[in-house]
């Protein structure tokens, strides 16, 4: 997303401008377009500039969607600040910001190297972050020159200054790099023309040259620019409508990447508007519309792709932009039909079947007992607390318990598979990989005791007989094999496995304080990626104390109803 917001920056210079005393500091009020036809002409020769970052130095944050600030500094002591208002996230974002160690390229201003590249690169915002940079060494005010770079290329641009503040900060709606550099204004003539390659780029740093034009006149009291510098961008900005909003207005439709450059771009024009006390109802009504079909064509392909390529982990982070931006949007709190759309599919992507299979045995010289157990348990998303249930019998396929020399008649005997809590870890191959993918699962669960039984007749004279209760036999195993990955207990189990198994094969142990709040946890899984979605499998066995658990979960990705 390259799009710069370049009709607010407009407006700033437009609400600074004054009638002006200093005729010779402004632009001739007779100044056409065709002064200006550069910008909306494609060049061939844009600046570009080569950067190498300080990774050493760089910092991240997750910032929320209520905003927050970060900051980092360069070798030379130059301290970066970026603060994100709360109005300008749809999606808490991981936010990098490293210092460049150096620069090539730019041909005006000092040697020092003054800047910061922020990430995820092209990222865009609903309102502006404000990036601002302490030098350890003042620069004159009038000697400030802010510049930004962007694209593979790192095509140089002018950045946008805060104009009512002495100190060095530049407006921001769209991530790439940033810096100041020492000189004059005048150095950057001769090179104004190959600022920026689109003509967006072209027109924002063009607004941004005579927004620090503004700045330099209003803080140091040298002059003010008239009504002049309005006529002027007033003409540019109805032909930038013209040439870039409307066609990508028209294009909203045709795919999700051209729908949200589209609704970027009028949600620029609709806050220019606002700014100048021009917004209207029609104006919001214009943006719902639009934020609506653009959504709802975002949401249908992303759908697919879960659908129909099994790509689970962007769905809960689309639709959350869209209930984001709607509440910036200033939808009815009952939603819209984007919203509960989105909400639908969202739980028909992220359906899930689960299936566990464990086969535990305990033999003790021949004595012992042999348990197997089977649960296949529906996962589902609930958009309304964010987050996956499932439920389903623990079934006891087969129990066998053992006595040397006597007769046992057993008794199955199962119980519930609950899942507490299931999370995917999603992550990227690169940092220009925009699909990523799952790299790991993250579950909580709890089997739930079992009630295996059985009648043990042993041969006299007399038979003796005994029944001993339902007992937890497979539970036990279980327990003793996985208790590594048994959290959150109500008190601590301190018997060895080899007690506590006795005690569980006994009937002992339905009172053990074993908190299902908890539960065990499952992570290191085998992502396949398909319908046959994940795989674990294992096999634990206590050394020595006669005890062997195997087991597997399988997990097949189904969406739809």
């Amino acid at each position: 997303m390259k799009q710069f917001s370049v009709f607010l920056l407009l407006v700033l210079i437009l609400s600074a401008c004054r009638p002006g005393n200093n005729p010779a500091t402004a632009p001739d009020r007779g100044a056409s377009q065709a002064e200006f036809q550069w910008i909306f002409e494609t060049t061939n020769e844009p600046l570009v500039i080569t950067t190498v970052p300080d990774i050493a130095r760089q910092v991240q944050a997750l910032i929320p969607l209520q905003g927050g600030s970060l900051t980092v500094s360069g070798a030379d002591g130059t301290r970066y600040t970026l603060e994100i208002p709360p109005d300008a996230l749809t999606t808490e974002t991981l936010i990098s910001m490293t210092p460049l160690a150096s620069l090539e390229g730019i041909p005006f201003g000092s040697s020092e190297v003054m800047a910061v590249q922020l990430e995820p690169e092209g990222a865009f915002f609903n309102n502006f972050l404000t990036l601002t940079i302490t030098p350890p060494q003042e620069i004159p005010l009038d000697q400030q020159i802010l510049y930004g770079f962007q694209g593979s290329q790192n095509e140089l641009t002018l950045a946008a200054p805060v104009i009512n503040s002495a100190e060095i900060k530049i407006l921001i709606q769209h991530f790439s790099g940033y810096g100041v550099t020492k000189g004059l204004l005048a150095d950057i003539e001769p090179y104004r023309q190959r600022l920026g390659g689109a003509a967006e780029s072209r027109l924002q740093s063009e607004a941004a040259y005579q927004l620090g034009r503004v700045r330099q006149q209003q803080l140091l009291g040298t002059g003010d620019t008239g009504d002049d510098l309005k006529t002027i961008f007033e003409d540019l900005f109805a032909r930038f409508d013209r040439e870039v909003v409307q066609p990508r207005l028209s294009a909203a439709g045709e795919s999700c990447a051209a729908g949200r450059l589209a609704l970027q771009t009028l949600l620029s024009v609709e806050r220019q508007k606002q700014l100048l006390g021009m917004s209207s109802d029609e104006d919001a009504s214009n943006m719902q519309n639009l934020f609506e079909t653009v959504g709802m064509t975002c949401l249908k392909e992303e759908y697919q792709l879960c659908a129909k390529d099994h790509i689970i982990h962007r769905m809960i982070p689309v639709w959350l932009g869209i209930e984001r931006q709607s509440q910036l949007l200033g939808t009815p709190e009952g939603g819209t039909p984007l919203t509960q759309e989105a909400r639908r599919l969202t739980e028909q992507c992220l359906r899930f079947d689960l299936e566990f299979y464990s086969s535990g045995s305990f033999d003790d010289g021949g004595d012992g007992y042999d348990s197997v157990v089977r649960s296949k348990i529906p996962i589902r998303f609930n958009t309304g607390d964010m987050k996956f249930t499932g439920k389903a019998p623990l079934v006891n396929e087969s129990f066998e318990f053992r006595v040397k020399g006597c007769r046992v008649n057993n008794q199955r005997g199962g119980s519930t598979f609950e899942l507490i809590d299931f999370a995917y870890i999603s992550d990227t191959h690169s940092p220009n990989d925009q699909l990523g993918y799952v790299r790991d699962l993250n579950m909580t669960y709890f089997p739930e005791r079992t009630t295996e039984s059985f009648t043990i007749t042993c041969p006299g004279p007399p038979d003796v007989t005994y029944t001993f209760p339902p007992s937890p036999l497979w539970w036990g195993i279980y327990l003793v094999t996985h208790f590594e990955e048994l959290g959150d207990m109500d008190s601590g189990i301190s018997v060895p496995p080899a007690e506590l198994l006795e005690q569980l094969t006994f009937g002992g142990g339905m009172n053990l304080p074993v908190n299902a709040g908890g539960g065990y946890t499952a992570t290191d899984w085998e992502i396949l990626g398909g319908e046959y979605f994940a795989k674990k499998e294992w096999i634990k066995e206590l050394s020595g104390e006669g005890v062997v658990e195997t087991g597997t979960f399988k997990l097949y990705h189904r969406p739809g109803e």
